[in-house]
């Protein structure tokens, strides 16, 4: 299954497509150079079919692309980047040691 993933600036998201549907997003927040990722949502249909782990990671790097630095304040992103450190380097340093250390608890 492909998984497009483009920026939605008009309506503040990240959208996941699956054969031109809607099947995901990440809503963010943009301030300046940092993109406070807050909520992702998966449609039902596309549930543990892997939309969000590709959501996730082309959103990220959509903003490594563009420079950003992230705050992951949505608990699937941060959860994603705790298990994906590569992209740890994205997240805004008052951020990391709360992504990293929520795989301890």
């Amino acid at each position: 299954m492909d998984v497009i993933v483009t920026d939605a600036p008009e309506r503040s998201r990240f959208e996941a497509h699956v054969d031109g549907r809607l099947a995901g997003y990440v809503q963010y927040v943009r301030l300046g150079k940092k993109l406070l990722m807050t909520h992702t949502e998966v449609d039902d249909a596309y549930e543990g079919s892997g939309v969000g782990s590709a959501l996730a990671r082309q959103a990220l790097d959509i903003a490594r692309r563009n420079d950003r630095v992230v705050r992951p304040l949505c608990p699937f992103i941060a959860g994603w980047i705790r298990r994906h450190p590569e992209y740890l380097e994205l997240v805004d340093p008052v951020d990391v040691e709360r992504v990293t250390a929520e795989a301890k608890s």
